[in-house]
């Protein structure tokens, strides 16, 4: 009998970092981690149709625990008792002789030198999009404009951010099409890049100056909306009232 589907790691390591699947999640000033998790979890179930697990370690408390999502949203204790088998392992990551242009890019990060790194980023991500065997959108070049996103989100350049997840995002969509909620032999590796980028674009979009936050509110509306296929999601609902505020400013 096939083992159950391992849980989905998360780390909370503060309270604006967390990372879920191994890779970052952007969480908005004044929004608990915890919530932030929940929503994308919740909104993971959804997309997938069926129950999924979690083993969560928050470093702050220093507390781990497992826990079962439900694609209505509701939580419990514990791992699903029926948990798909998974379809496919995923390959293990060659050894690279030489160094890749993210990991140095990721490295003058970590050291601080912001500045440094941007500029390799915008380099390698020039030479993808121009390169007629890859281009814009392939995964290859969405991977750099991630890694470049989060620089922007790093030094705050909001509107940078927000602009580049959001094309990334719809990129991912054109490129796998929407998620088939309930078709377990389908990988879902790829529907995980739409869904990170699209939350990363909406958090981006939240700390927008309010001209261009209500400029755009429509635009990330929509990109919630057609990527996770689920109308009128909590998140929706947090931008709705954000826009009414946003517009009534600007007024």
């Amino acid at each position: 009998m096939a083992s159950p589907t391992p849980p989905i790691p998360v780390e909370i390591l503060d309270a604006t970092t967390v990372n879920i699947h191994g890779e970052p999640i952007a969480v908005p000033p004044g929004v608990d981690p915890g919530q932030a998790v929940m929503s994308y979890l919740q909104l993971e179930a959804a997309n997938v149709g069926h129950p999924i697990s979690a083993c969560i370690d928050d470093r702050r408390y220093g507390i781990t625990a497992t826990l079962t999502i439900n694609p209505d949203g509701t939580a419990s204790a514990g791992t699903p008792a029926n948990a798909p088998a998974p379809q496919q392992a995923l390959e293990p990551t060659p050894a690279r002789t030489t160094e890749h242009p993210l990991e140095a890019v990721q490295c003058l990060a970590a050291q601080g030198h912001l500045g440094a790194a941007i500029d390799h980023a915008d380099r390698y991500l020039l030479q993808l999009s121009t390169d007629p065997a890859l281009g814009p959108e392939h995964p290859d070049t969405l991977e750099a404009a991630e890694t470049r996103a989060h620089l922007a989100w790093l030094l705050r350049d909001f509107p940078y951010a927000y602009r580049t997840w959001s094309w990334i995002a719809a990129a991912w969509h054109d490129r796998v099409g929407p998620c088939p909620r309930n078709n377990h032999a389908h990988d879902h590796n790829q529907c995980r890049h739409t869904m990170v980028t699209t939350r990363n674009a909406a958090a981006a979009w939240w700390q927008l100056p309010v001209a261009e936050g209500a400029a755009t509110g429509q635009n990330v509306l929509n990109l919630l909306e057609r990527n996770s296929g689920v109308p009128n999601t909590r998140a929706a609902q947090d931008i709705r009232t954000r826009l009414r505020e946003l517009t009534a400013q600007k007024a």
